[in-house]
């Protein structure tokens, strides 16, 4: 081993060392309780718990703990040793990242002094300026916010990234005619990397086609062989369990978009893909977002000039590198050359777009930078030494000035954790933190102790079931609509929602919480930027006045931006809550205001040209819309930006036409309204559908049958808001106008103030009396639960048929209605006690079995 044998003096090994340990320190200032990433995080743990639990690589989170294969296993395997010290505990999980990071700029340090010692096999001596440039460029990386932030996060990345260094660097040492040990060392390494994340494939095919084509080289053939057999027995596990992988999802978009089309996404993917190394060969990119910006309180600070100017010299970095890896072909160049070539293929195919995806490529690219730069020196010589000194000191000053800019951007990454840690209470109610500090763990052990161990949870991060310890199912809310969100509740039976607070606006339906008639959504924990709410059934059918504001989140935006006017969250939280709100104008007045400033964002140029599109100023908007193409990152977006420009191209075309149509849209028909009616009313939005129903109603001219069905829907929304003379009142006026509904709803209104009348009389105690009084009252109960049902309220049905239930008790047809709406609400004590009744008064029924099976499940709980 040849690049070894030259010891590192030892001025550059406390260098080295001193570098780490500063890092480490940064690491150790930066550590808290957030996983942040979702749902990768929280997988990986929990996947870790699984396997040293001995049950296997499944979802322990899930009912029914199925085999799980959508992340490879090689990250929950190094989170092992964690997992059997402290389960769930989040500092023991990051600090196998921590070690890893230590042993990535140790190996990449090392590497850099392995290419740069010269071929020869007689010489080993090594130049001191090997050693600083090595220290440097470990530097780089050191400082990087991006190192910072993936080295303090349970994420595969920086895992990953030691794995591939790793491979090349012993494939640097002897690449030709390997020693026994370092065949033992590569085939683990190559094995184990597409298990840290799929993409190591093209390592495997980079290492294979430099291996095939010299003799001298074919032993390091075993390794990819054996990587190749593990990673397709992965695969075979996976088709068995018929679950697909990233390999299956890319032919499927291959196989709709055919040839032509899947070539174009390839080149879009790969454009932005160099943009995203680009971002991180340069962090604090003009134009950019970065990742690591949303765990900063204030701004960053961009680096001066244009986008474009650093997307060249991103490309020039790059070329120079690639040079360096020609010519340290000798030394596993080629292939780095091929895994960095492939890994953009391979990214090209892949159906989503991340900048973390290009982040493992910046140490190799960094690692071959001086062996490039130095051989491109050698074809240019400067005859005066004052311009190669005045060269020197321009390339040192912009590398200080850089190097400062990201020493800048670490410190308020640590700053910000900081304070965090030290007073959340201030912080949280002061700083007005963005969504990247809110406490999911915190909310988890909250229900984890005000909670039944069979309880289910449905939460938007999930590292919320590591410390819950609950089964959970994870859900993005803001894109549910009310009618997916019953639907979820129900298929999960779920009996907590956990979702970033109204801080943060609409990232959930808040208006449901007050306005939903099947449950009432109560919150029971509201700190640190997270709400849990709990899941009850809504026993009165009725709508409440308690926990929403329709301007509460608009509120809280304008407070937080008058507070901190130059945080860019802040500014698009604003923009975003005045246009969800519909105040057009004024998101077009502020945002023109920003751009006066030199503010300019792709997504608040987005919002801006909607915004033109809603105030029927067109030209201006396809003018936004083509800005925003031009700003970096636009690719995430594109799709919408052209939608936008789409839109507003048509809306254009139909300024100008003659056509009839033009009368049509300024009155609305009796049908569109009656659409947007019911509309508002599947949707739960009662306020809504009143101020809309009963503005359609006061312009009259509509034909008798809408008036009817206006009239009726308005009538709901009355009963609903508990306002039955109102409601009776307009009932009244459908069943004029023939509503056949109108005269239902008036009939069960009767028989509803019949049957409480019955319920709320005093008990008989004579046995005859009693059997009489349940054979009256019974019909009409059942009736009522069949029309509560219809009408969308099956919270009043259950509320009815408890009261029943105690009423006239051991009524079998009863109870088993009972049952059902229990077990339709979770209700699994309930359920079990109404089961018991039911097996005492009808054993031999068959679907008792169905129901005690359901009971069972619903009472498992999770193998933590």
């Amino acid at each position: 081993m040849n690049a070894l044998a030259q010891p590192v003096p030892r001025l550059h090994k406390y260098s080295i060392l001193l570098l780490l340990i500063i890092f480490s320190g940064m690491i150790l200032a930066r550590w808290n309780q957030l996983y942040f990433y979702t749902p990768d995080s929280g997988r990986y743990v929990t996947m870790a718990k699984s396997l040293v639990n001995g049950t296997g690589y499944r979802e322990i989170d899930t009912p029914g703990e199925p085999l799980y294969s959508h992340r490879p296993p090689g990250m929950s395997v190094l989170l092992a040793p964690a997992a059997l010290i402290a389960p769930y505990n989040v500092l023991v999980a990051k600090a196998t990242v921590w070690l890893s990071s230590l042993a990535l700029l140790a190996l990449l340090y090392f590497y850099v002094i392995c290419l740069l010692r010269p071929d020869t096999e007689q010489s080993t001596t090594v130049k001191t300026s090997t050693y600083w440039t090595a220290l440097l460029i470990t530097g780089l990386l050191a400082l990087n916010p991006y190192t910072l932030l993936f080295s303090t996060l349970v994420m595969s990345e920086i895992p990953f990234m030691v794995c591939s260094l790793a491979i090349l660097y012993v494939l640097a040492i002897r690449p030709d005619h390997p020693g026994k040990g370092q065949l033992i060392i590569f085939t683990s390494l190559l094995i184990f990397l597409p298990f840290l994340r799929t993409i190591g494939i093209a390592m495997i095919l980079a290492t294979g086609a430099w291996a095939i084509f010299r003799n001298a080289r074919w032993r390091w053939l075993i390794g990819v062989f054996c990587s190749i057999t593990a990673s397709g027995m992965w695969m075979i596990r996976n088709s068995s369990i018929g679950r697909t992988g990233y390999t299956s999802i890319a032919l499927g978009e291959f196989k709709s978009q055919g040839i032509v089309g899947t070539l174009l996404r390839m080149i879009e993917r790969i454009t932005s893909h160099f943009e995203h190394l680009a971002q991180q060969l340069f962090p604090n990119l003009p134009g950019s977002q970065p990742r690591y910006s949303a765990m900063i309180l204030d701004n960053i600070t961009y680096l001066p000039g244009p986008g474009w100017l650093y997307l060249f010299l991103a490309a020039v970095v790059i070329l120079i590198s690639i040079y360096g890896m020609l010519n340290c072909r000798r030394k596993g160049g080629t292939v780095a050359l091929g895994y960095l070539v492939l890994s953009m293929a391979v990214l090209s195919l892949w159906p989503w777009i991340q900048p973390r995806f290009t982040f493992p490529l910046l140490p190799i690219v960094l690692a071959y930078l001086p062996a490039g730069y130095i051989a491109f020196a050698k074809h240019f010589q400067f005859s005066r030494p004052m311009i190669r000194s005045i060269l020197a000191g321009a390339v040192s000053a912009i590398a200080l000035y850089f190097g400062c800019i990201q020493i800048k951007t670490d410190y308020q990454l640590i700053h910000a954790n900081v304070q965090m840690l030290t007073n959340p209470n201030h912080f949280y109610s002061h700083q007005m933190p963005g969504s990247a500090f809110s406490h999911w763990t915190a909310a988890g052990e909250w229900i984890n102790q005000n909670s039944e161990e069979h309880s289910r949870i449905m939460a938007r991060q999930s590292a919320t079931a590591t410390t819950a310890q609950r089964y959970q199912k994870l859900a993005y809310f803001d894109l549910f609509t009310a009618e997916t969100l019953h639907k979820a509740i129900q298929q999960f039976h779920a009996n907590y929602l956990v979702t970033l607070n109204k801080n943060h606006g609409l990232v959930f339906s808040w208006y449901l919480m007050d306005e939903d008639l099947v449950y009432r959504l109560n919150p029971v924990y509201d700190e640190r930027g997270i709400m849990v709410i709990k899941i009850e059934p809504n026993r009165s059918g009725t709508i409440r006045e308690k926990y929403y504001s329709a301007d509460e989140s608009l509120r809280f935006a304008r407070n937080a931006y008058k507070k901190f006017p130059h945080r860019s969250n802040l500014q698009s939280e604003l923009a975003g809550e005045l246009f969800n709100s519909g105040h057009y104008e004024e998101v077009i007045d502020f945002l023109q205001k920003l751009q006066q400033k030199n503010i300019k964002d792709m997504n608040l140029t987005f919002l801006l040209g909607w915004s033109y599109i809603k105030t029927k100023q067109y030209k201006k908007a396809i003018r936004e819309f083509e800005a925003a193409l031009r700003m970096p990152g636009q690719k995430l977006i594109r799709g919408n930006l052209l939608r936008g420009i789409h839109t507003a191209q048509k809306a254009l075309a139909e300024e100008h036409s003659t056509d009839s149509k033009r009368s049509e849209s300024t009155h609305q028909s009796g049908e569109k309204k009656l659409k947007t009616a019911r509309l508002y009313w599947k949707n739960y939005q009662i306020n809504k559908a009143e101020q809309y129903l009963s503005k359609a109603l006061e312009e009259g001219s509509l034909q008798p049958e809408i008036h009817a069905e206006l009239c009726t829907l308005l009538a709901k929304v009355y009963l609903v808001k508990e306002n039955k003379p109102a409601a009776v009142e307009q009932l009244n006026l459908a069943v004029t106008s023939g509503g056949t509904e109108a005269a239902d709803i008036l009939k069960m209104l009767e028989r509803e103030e019949k049957v409480e009348i019955l319920l709320n009389n005093d008990k008989q105690n004579d046995d005859a009396k009693s059997i009489q009084h349940a054979a009256e009252i019974l019909p009409d109960i059942l009736t009522l639960v069949e029309w509560y049902q219809e009408f969308g309220v099956p919270g009043k049905a259950l509320n009815l048929l408890e009261r029943a239930n105690t009423s006239i008790p051991n009524q079998p047809e009863l109870l088993k209605l009972l049952l059902q709406k229990q077990l339709f609400y979770s209700l699994v004590a309930e359920a079990e006690a109404t089961l018991i009744q039911l097996n005492k008064l009808t054993s031999d029924d068959s679907g008792l079995n169905e129901a005690a099976q359901q009971i069972k499940e619903l009472q498992q709980l999770p193998r933590f």
